[in-house]
């Protein structure tokens, strides 16, 4: 079963922190976010949205590739260490 994609909506920090191993950095106010794109726009096709505009993302080579992410998403969404849910998925 295909995991349920996580929306803007669901992003618990006021601001959003996208980082690029090209050393490309932006900061975008979440709530504004929401008014533009709405709610459920999955957090996912936002962050590709943003690396289409990387030269990287645009002409990737084969070892510099874009790597547009958010640090913040592993810990927001991640189950917390020693929780019966984290020792679950550990069990799977």
């Amino acid at each position: 079963m295909p995991e349920k994609l996580r929306t803007l909506s669901e992003f618990t920090k006021p601001h959003m922190v996208l980082t690029c191993h090209c050393g490309r950095k932006g900061r975008y106010n979440v709530a504004r976010l929401i008014e533009k794109h709405g709610p459920d726009m999955p957090i996912r096709d936002f962050i590709d949205l943003i690396g289409q505009s990387c030269p990287r993302w645009v002409r990737p080579s084969e070892h510099r590739s874009c790597g547009i992410g958010c640090d913040d998403l592993v810990y927001m969404f991640s189950p917390a260490p020693a929780t019966e849910e984290y020792a679950r998925k550990q069990a799977r």
